[in-house]
């Protein structure tokens, strides 16, 4: 980023221990307002597994790889925004390469379904720490569902 852009997001200054305020880029607050509005609508994230097919849920992460990788193009690849999505992709793709093996279907349906509900606790595991750092850092409201894969969040339900 530039200088002349983080000036002028620049808010404020704080002393006698160095501090600086400042707003994020609109592109990028939008950006992350859209991608948590989006996860919030996608249940293979937060549904209970033994509601989930593996066929959808399949689908459903291809469609969240694609909707990331279309909001990663209009960020700088250097951006924390950035780098949270690219966390969430790998974890769609690390998902997509298990369930979608090409034997998957060939195998016992109490296997199939073992192997789904282990692959969608690594997907939720993987995206519930990048949802939280989205979500501080451009002070996002998070939906119930999508919350609850927040790790942190879990803790207060014990």
């Amino acid at each position: 980023m530039k200088f002349e852009r983080i000036y002028k997001n620049i808010t404020g200054l704080s002393c006698p221990i160095f501090g600086i305020q400042w707003n994020a880029p609109a592109i990028e607050s939008d950006e992350a307002k859209n991608v948590i509005l989006f996860l919030e609508d996608k249940r293979v994230l937060f549904n209970p597994s033994h509601m989930e097919d593996a066929g959808h849920c399949a689908l459903s992460v291809i469609e969240i790889r694609t909707e990331l990788t279309k909001h990663l193009q209009a960020l700088p690849s250097g951006s924390n925004l950035a780098s949270a999505l690219k966390r969430m992709r790998r974890a769609c793709q690390a998902f997509s390469n298990n369930l979608g093996h090409p034997k998957f279907s060939s195998f016992d349906p109490a296997v199939q379904t073992s192997m789904l509900e282990r692959e969608l606790i690594k997907l939720r595991e993987k995206f519930g720490v990048p949802v939280a750092e989205v979500a501080v850092a451009y002070g996002l409201d998070v939906d119930d569902g999508l919350a609850s894969i927040i790790p942190f969040n879990n803790a207060e339900n014990t």
